[in-house]
C-alpha cells in the first residue's frame, strides 16, 4: 500500500525550507538583539558569522533550523549587509555541521526553546495520541502538533519526523483497535453485528438492516415516529451489546462520529470487504453513534410537536376569544335594546307618573302596577340573557375553554408523543421526582391513564381542571403531561444519558476532577492565569464602570454630546448620523464590462492562487487512492453552493459523469473540509494589501454577523414554523460572519427559533484566520451571558441594541446614589457581586472549556439558557455580563464614531446576505435538504462561492492598480474601492451558458402535436 502523505508536496517544501520574507519581514526578523549580533562578531569565519545569524532570523520567525543550502539570496545579501560582509562570502557547504549544531544550541539557549529530543518525541507521541483518539485528521494532527511544540518551547522538527511519529501513531491506533475488539467483543456481540449485513426478506433486492438504519426521519407524522421508536428499540438492543467494548475502545464523541460517519457514506459492499476486526470497530461506533442521534432526533420531535400544539392551542383559544366577543357583541346589544326598554323605560315611565302632582296617589299607584304589569312578560327574559351574558364573561376571563381546546386537540399529540415518552429513558435532576413518577405510570400502564394517575407534579389549577365536578379527563392529563415532560427537557431537569444534545449542563464542561487537578495549567493554556482571582478582576471593572459613568455624564453636561435627547422623565434617546460616501465614484466600471465571467473560472483562478481544493480531502483518513478530478469538485460546490442539486447538476453539465459527482460529494464534502477551504481563500485575502483599504483602525479588526432567514421546503427537525417570515411553512437562519474587509470568515446554520446570541461565540471561536477584535450583532445576537462571555474570552462585543432606552444599567454597591446626585444617565440596580465570586470558579471552568475548544458555546449555551434563572451559574453569569454591558451602553451613548462602525459593519453583513440570494440562483429563498449537517454543507458551499468572487475582486483589482500608471487614475480607483463594497457579482455569470447550436434545437423527446379538438 503506498504511503500517506499528510501535506502534499507543496506543502511540504513550505515546511521544510525557510520562510520567504517581505521587505518589512525582513526587516523585523533579521532585526536581531545585540547579544547576538556580539555573539556572531566573535566568530572566526564570515560564512560562520553569516550563517550564524540567517539562522536566528530563520528560527525567530519559524521556531526551527533549516538547512544552509536552502537559505535565500535575498536574506543572505541583507544579513551581510548588516555586518559589513561581502555576500559572496557565504558558502552553504563550508557551514561545518559541528559549529551548525554547536550554534544551534546558543540559537535555543537564548530563545528559551529546547532541542526535540527523545523526551520531546514522547511528549508529542503522548498528543498524538490523543488527538488520534479524538480523531482529528493527519493534517489537523500535524499542525496541532506544531502548535504545541511551540507553546511548550520545543525546537520544530522536519516534515518526515513529525509525519512518521504520526503515522505510526496511527497504525499502532489501528492494532489497538483490532485487539480490543478480537478480545473484548463477544460472539453473540458479533452475531448480532453480522446480522446488519442481513437482507430484510427473501427479494434479492430487498435492502439490508444497516442500510435501513443509516437514514434518519425527520417527519413528525405519527407513522414515521413510530417507526422511529420501534428502531430506538432494536439499536438499544444492538447497543446493550456492543456497550461493554465502547470504554474500552476510548473512541469519544469525534472518534465514535468518525467511524460512524464511514458507515453511513459507504455501501454494504464496501464495508463487507473489511477485516473482521475493523468493520466491527465501524459498525460498533455506529450503533453508539446512531443510539445517540435517535434518541436526540425523538427528542427534538417531541419538543418540536408539543411546540406546535401549544401554539395551536393558542391560535383556536384565541379565535374562540374573538367568536365570543363578537357574540356577546350582539348579545350585549339585544341586552341594552331589553334594559332600555323592559328596565329603564319603564323607570322613565313611573317617574314621570310620580311626579304628575295633578293626580291621586291612589290612581298613580294603579298606574304604576298596570305599567309593570304590561312589562312583567319581558322581565324574566332581559333577565335570562343577562345571567347568559355574565356566564360568558365569566367562561372567558378563567382557563375552562382553553382547558376543553388542550382536551380536543390532545389526541393528535398523543399519537405523536406517546411512543416517544415510551422509548426514551430520562435521568433527572434531585427535584424530578413529581415528573418521574408520572413518567413510570406512563410506561407501566401502557399510556392508558386512569384516575390513580400521579397528579403531584401538576399546578393546582391543572389538578383541578382534569377532575372536575368529580371525574377524571385523561386526554387533557396527557396533554399537561406532555407538555410537563417537555419543559422539563428544556429545562434542564430532564436529561437524556446517551446523547449529543440534551446531556446534563455538567457533562458538556471539563470534568470537575480534571478542573481541580490542572487547574493552573488549563488556565495558562487558556490564557487566563489573570482572572484566577475574581476580586481584583472585578475591582478593577468596578473603577472603570464608574469613572465610564463620569466620563458620559460630564459630556452630557458639557454639552458635547450633541445627538442625545434626554425627556422629562429621564427616558432618553441616542441619534447615528449616517455617513456620507467619500467619493462619488462607483466601482462597477472597473470590473469586466463587455463579457460576463464564469463563476467555474472564477473557482479555478481562486484555485491556482490558493489551492483550496487541497482541503477537499477524503473522509477516510488512510484514503491513499488518485484525488477527484477539480472541474468534479467545481461541480459538486456550485449544485450545492448555487441551489442547483446535485443530481441536476450532473444531468445539466456535459463533461461531467453523475456517478462520479454523487461520489465525490459523498466521500470529500464534509463540513470541516468545506470550512477549510473557505480559510484557504480568507487566508490569501488576509496577507493582501488592498483590502486593508476597509480598515477603521490599522490595529483592530471589526467584525459582524447576522442572521437570515429561509425557508425549508421538507421535513425537517432543525426548522421551525414562524408565520411572520414563513407563513404557515417552517424555516431556519443562516448565521454569517464578516469582518470590515469584507471577508466572509465563518457562517452557521440553526432553528429559526433559537436565538443567534449562542451562536455568536461558535464564530469568534472557530476561525484561526481571522482574530475579532471588535465584534457586533443585532439585537437578536446579544444577551448579558454572552457580554461575559465574550469578555473573558478577550473580544470586545458591540450589539446594535433596539430600544436602547428600556436598557437596565447596573453599577457596583460600593458607589451609593448619594455618590451621583446630578447625572443624567443613572443606574438602576447594583450588580451581585456576591454571586459572581461564589460562583467564579465554575465561570472560569466554563469559559476555559470553550477556550480551549473541548466543547463549543452553543452546545454550552443551548443548555445552561434553558436552565434559566434556575440555575447559579447562569445568574453570576448574567451578574458578571451586566457589568459589561452596562459599560459598553455608556460608551454607546457617548461615542457617536462608535455607533457609525457598528451600523456600517452591520451594513455589510446585510450586503453579505443579498449576495447570498444572488449566489443561490436555482432556489435563492428556500433550503431543499431537511438534515442539519447537510444544511450546513449547503449555506458553506455558498460561502465558499461568495469567497472565491471575492478574492477574484480583489485579486482583478489590485492587478488594475499596478498596471495603472497615472497617479491620478491610482488614485480615483483607490477612492472608489474605500467608499463602496468589493462585494460585487455583477460582472459573474452564475447562470451558466446557454448552447442555441442547431443540433440542440432539435427536439430530443419526440413531442407530437395531439389531435385538436374540433
Amino acid at each position: 500500500m503506498p504511503r500517506m502523505n499528510i501535506l502534499n508536496k507543496n506543502e511540504q517544501e513550505m515546511f521544510d525550507t525557510p520562510p520567504v520574507f517581505n521587505s518589512g519581514e525582513r526587516k523585523q526578523f533579521f532585526g536581531l538583539p545585540s547579544f547576538l549580533l556580539e555573539t556572531a562578531s566573535h566568530l572566526q569565519k564570515p560564512e560562520s558569522q553569516m550563517a550564524f545569524l540567517l539562522s536566528c532570523g530563520y528560527f525567530k520567525a519559524a521556531k526551527k533550523f533549516f538547512r544552509p543550502q536552502d537559505y535565500h539570496e535575498r536574506d543572505i545579501e541583507y544579513v551581510a549587509r548588516q555586518i559589513g560582509l561581502p555576500s559572496e562570502k557565504y558558502v552553504a557547504e563550508a557551514y561545518a555541521p559541528r559549529s551548525r549544531r554547536r550554534h544551534e544550541k546558543l540559537i535555543l539557549d537564548f530563545y528559551c526553546y529546547r532541542r526535540f529530543d527523545k523526551d520531546a518525541g514522547n511528549f508529542i507521541n503522548n498528543e498524538i495520541i490523543s488527538m488520534i483518539c479524538a480523531q482529528l485528521k493527519p493534517k489537523m494532527i500535524f499542525y496541532r502538533c506544531v502548535d504545541v511544540l511551540i507553546r511548550e518551547h520545543i525546537q520544530l522538527p522536519g516534515y518526515n519526523q513529525l509525519s512518521d511519529l504520526i503515522l505510526t501513531a496511527l497504525n499502532q491506533r489501528k492494532k489497538e483497535l483490532a485487539g480490543i475488539i478480537d478480545k473484548e467483543l463477544g460472539r453473540q456481540a458479533q452475531t448480532l453485528l453480522d446480522s446488519l449485513f442481513e437482507q430484510e426478506g427473501e427479494d434479492k433486492y430487498a435492502r439490508y438492516k444497516l442500510t435501513l438504519l443509516k437514514k434518519l426521519s425527520q417527519s413528525t407524522k405519527p407513522t414515521k415516529i413510530k417507526e422511529r421508536s420501534d428502531d430506538l428499540a432494536y439499536i438499544a438492543e444492538l447497543y446493550n451489546s456492543v456497550s461493554p467494548v465502547l470504554p474500552v475502545l476510548n473512541l469519544g464523541h469525534e472518534g465514535i462520529r468518525y467511524f460512524a460517519t464511514s458507515v453511513i457514506k459507504s455501501d454494504i459492499f464496501h464495508l463487507a470487504r473489511r477485516s473482521d476486526e475493523d468493520r466491527y470497530v465501524h459498525v460498533t461506533a455506529f450503533i453508539a453513534h446512531q443510539y445517540y442521534r435517535l434518541q436526540d432526533n425523538l427528542v427534538d420531535t417531541l419538543l418540536t410537536t408539543v411546540n406546535s400544539f401549544l401554539s395551536g392551542s393558542k391560535r383556536d383559544h384565541k379565535d374562540w376569544c374573538f367568536e365570543q366577543r363578537k357574540s356577546q357583541t350582539g348579545s350585549l346589544r339585544v341586552l341594552i335594546a331589553g334594559l332600555d326598554e323592559n328596565i329603564f323605560g319603564v323607570l322613565r315611565q313611573i317617574r314621570g307618573i310620580t311626579k304628575d302632582s295633578e293626580t291621586d296617589d291612589t290612581v298613580k299607584l294603579a298606574q304604576i302596577c298596570s305599567l309593570l304589569d304590561t312589562h312583567n312578560d319581558n322581565i324574566p327574559a332581559t333577565e335570562q340573557q343577562w345571567h347568559i351574558l355574565a356566564q360568558d364573561l365569566e367562561n372567558e376571563a378563567g382557563d375552562g375553554r382553553y382547558y376543553d381546546i388542550l382536551e380536543q386537540r390532545s389526541v393528535r399529540l398523543q399519537n405523536r408523543v406517546s411512543p416517544i415518552i415510551r422509548a426514551l429513558n430520562f435521568d433527572g435532576e434531585p427535584n424530578t421526582a413529581a415528573i418521574f413518577e408520572a413518567i413510570a405510570y406512563f410506561k407501566d400502564k401502557d399510556s392508558i391513564i386512569g384516575k390513580k394517575a400521579p397528579l403531584g407534579f401538576l399546578e393546582p389549577e391543572h389538578s383541578a381542571a382534569i377532575t372536575r365536578d368529580g371525574g377524571f379527563r385523561p386526554s387533557l392529563y396527557k396533554a399537561f403531561f406532555f407538555m410537563h415532560v417537555a419543559a422539563a427537557i428544556k429545562s434542564g431537569q430532564l436529561n437524556l444519558q446517551h446523547s449529543y444534545k440534551y446531556r446534563p449542563l455538567d457533562e458538556y464542561l471539563i470534568d470537575k476532577q480534571r478542573w481541580k487537578d490542572e487547574k493552573e495549567i488549563l488556565l495558562g493554556r487558556a490564557g487566563l492565569s489573570e482572572f484566577s482571582d475574581p476580586k481584583p478582576v472585578l475591582d478593577r471593572l468596578d473603577k472603570a464602570l464608574y469613572q465610564q459613568y463620569e466620563q458620559t455624564n460630564r459630556r452630557i453636561d458639557d454639552r458635547q454630546n450633541t445627538y442625545l435627547r434626554i425627556g422629562t422623565g429621564g427616558d432618553f434617546t441616542v441619534e447615528t448620523p449616517k455617513q456620507e460616501d467619500r467619493a462619488a465614484e462607483i466601482l462597477r466600471p472597473y470590473f469586466p464590462e463587455q463579457h460576463f465571467v464564469p463563476l467555474p473560472e472564477i473557482l479555478s483562478t481562486v484555485n491556482t492562487h490558493t489551492d483550496f481544493l487541497e482541503e477537499f480531502q477524503h473522509w477516510q483518513q488512510r484514503y491513499v487512492k488518485g484525488r477527484t478530478a477539480n472541474k468534479v469538485l467545481y461541480a459538486g460546490i456550485v449544485g450545492l453552493g448555487c441551489a442547483i442539486g446535485i443530481p441536476k447538476m450532473g444531468r445539466i453539465s456535459p463533461q461531467i459523469n453523475e456517478t462520479s459527482l454523487q461520489h465525490a460529494v459523498n466521500w470529500y464534502f464534509s463540513l470541516d473540509n468545506i470550512r477549510a477551504a473557505n480559510d484557504r481563500i480568507v487566508a490569501l485575502m488576509d496577507k493582501m494589501e488592498l483590502p486593508n483599504i476597509y480598515r477603521h483602525h490599522p490595529g483592530k479588526l471589526h467584525t459582524a454577523s447576522d442572521g437570515q432567514k429561509f425557508e425549508v421546503k421538507t421535513d425537517s427537525l432543525n426548522a421551525n414554523y414562524s408565520f411572520k417570515y414563513f407563513g404557515k411553512g417552517q424555516g431556519i437562519s443562516a448565521n454569517t460572519f464578516i469582518d470590515e474587509r469584507n471577508l466572509l470568515w465563518h457562517s452557521l446554520v440553526f432553528s429559526a427559533a433559537e436565538r443567534e446570541s449562542a451562536y455568536v461565540i461558535d464564530g469568534l471561536m472557530y476561525n484561526d484566520v481571522i482574530k475579532s477584535d471588535i465584534h457586533s450583532t443585532d439585537t437578536h445576537g446579544y444577551s448579558e451571558a454572552i457580554f461575559a462571555a465574550t469578555h473573558l474570552l478577550g473580544f470586545s462585543y458591540a450589539p446594535r441594541i433596539k430600544n436602547l432606552k428600556k436598557q437596565v444599567l447596573y453599577i457596583f454597591k460600593s458607589h451609593r446614589k448619594s455618590n451621583y446626585p446630578d447625572w443624567a444617565i443613572r443606574p438602576d440596580k447594583y450588580i451581585n457581586r456576591d454571586i459572581i465570586e461564589e460562583c467564579w470558579d465554575d465561570i472560569l471552568r466554563l469559559i476555559v472549556t470553550i477556550k480551549l475548544k473541548e466543547t463549543t458555546a452553543s452546545d454550552i449555551f443551548r443548555r445552561l439558557n434553558s436552565y434559566s434563572k434556575q440555575h447559579r451559574l447562569y445568574q453570576a453569569l448574567k451578574a458578571f455580563g451586566q457589568i459589561i454591558k452596562s459599560d459598553f451602553i455608556l460608551r454607546y451613548i457617548d461615542d457617536v464614531e462608535l455607533r457609525q462602525t457598528i451600523e456600517k459593519q452591520l451594513n455589510k453583513v446585510e450586503l453579505a446576505n443579498r449576495f447570498t440570494r444572488a449566489v443561490a440562483v436555482g432556489n435563492p429563498r428556500e433550503f431543499t435538504q431537511g438534515d442539519k449537517e447537510e444544511q450546513e454543507i449547503a449555506e458553506a458551499c455558498n460561502r465558499l462561492i461568495k469567497n472565491a468572487i471575492i478574492c477574484w475582486n480583489y485579486l482583478y483589482l489590485s492587478q488594475k492598480l499596478v498596471r495603472m500608471k497615472e497617479p491620478e487614475q491610482k488614485e480615483r480607483l483607490l477612492s472608489a474601492i474605500a467608499s463602496h463594497s468589493v462585494i460585487s457579482w455583477a460582472h459573474t455569470n452564475m447562470l451558466g451558458e446557454y448552447d442555441f447550436s442547431d443540433n440542440k434545437l432539435k427536439d430530443s423527446v419526440g413531442i407530437v402535436l395531439p389531435k385538436i379538438a374540433t
